[in-house]
């Protein structure tokens, strides 16, 4: 069976550990590492672990990765109302020509 990549580029580690920080992260969702690693910068900088045994970098890059698909959603859905408000708004127009 072939091995899975994290779904993000980082500098850390790769292979499995990379595999279980990435499920682990998975695990505790967005917004409670999100905290956790606010909590560790602003508290505990100088540790080098945020959760259990993952390096700040590691929670960073992958809080980053997950913006990322945020922000692309959110442009796609964006696109899709506009175009969707434009086909309304052109069917009244032509509606009112009629």
């Amino acid at each position: 069976m072939k091995s899975q990549a994290v779904p993000f580029e980082n500098r850390w580690t790769n292979g499995e550990h990379a595999r279980q920080w990435h499920r682990e992260l998975e695990r505790l969702g967005v917004q409670n590492v999100r905290t956790m690693f606010c909590e560790h910068e602003t508290r505990h900088g100088e540790d080098r672990a945020v959760v259990f045994d993952i390096p700040s970098g590691f929670v960073r890059d992958w809080l980053a990765f997950h913006d990322r698909q945020t922000a692309r959603q959110q442009l796609v859905w964006r696109g899709s109302v506009i175009a969707l408000g434009l086909i309304a708004a052109s069917g009244a127009v032509l509606g009112l020509l009629k």
